[in-house]
C-alpha cells in the first residue's frame, strides 16, 4: 500500500462508503499549561493499494514518539486493515483510516513524531510542534 496523505486534525471521519472528512488540520499545539492532556485529535492516514492488494489484510502500527526524549515511545496502537476491491475494475483501491486519540498527556513543550508503520514497514511521519505555555506563533490549535 501507498500512502497518499497523513495529517493530525481536529476532526475526521470515513463515512459508510469510504469518504474521508477532514477538519482542522494541524501541525502544533499551543497548550494552556504543561504537563497538557489534549482532549481530542484524529490522525488521518489515506492509502492508495494495488490490484493485487486487493482482499488482503495488513497490520497497522501508529507510534507516538517524544523526540525530546530520545524518541520514547509514548503510545502504540496495532490494528488490521483490509484493502477494499473497487467497485469498478479501472478504479483505485483505497484505505482510508481515522484515528480518535483522547486525553494524550505532553508532559513538555518540543517536539513529538506519529509513525505510521504497514506490516512493519514506516509508510510516514508526522511530526507535531508543542510550544511552550503562552507561546502561540504557529497559528495552530489554542486549546
Amino acid at each position: 500500500m501507498k500512502l497518499v496523505l497523513a495529517v493530525l486534525a481536529d476532526f475526521a471521519s470515513v463515512t459508510q462508503d469510504g469518504k474521508l472528512n477532514i477538519l482542522g488540520i494541524f501541525h502544533e499545539l499551543n497548550p494552556p499549561v504543561l504537563p497538557f492532556p489534549f482532549p481530542q485529535m484524529f490522525l488521518v492516514a489515506s492509502f492508495e493499494a494495488e490490484p493485487a492488494e486487493y482482499g488482503k489484510r495488513h497490520s497497522m502500527r501508529v507510534v507516538l514518539r517524544d523526540k525530546n526524549d530520545d524518541n520514547a515511545e509514548m503510545l502504540s496502537l496495532e490494528g488490521e486493515v483490509q484493502t477494499p476491491k473497487p467497485a469498478r475494475p479501472e478504479a483505485v483501491g483505497y484505505v482510508n483510516q481515522a484515528i480518535g486519540l483522547s486525553g494524550v498527556t505532553f508532559e513538555h513543550a518540543g517536539d513529538y513524531v506519529f509513525s505510521i508503520l504497514v506490516n512493519g514497514e514506516e509508510k510516514a511521519t508526522v511530526p507535531l510542534r508543542v510550544n511552550e505555555v503562552g507561546n502561540d506563533t504557529s497559528g495552530g490549535p489554542d486549546v
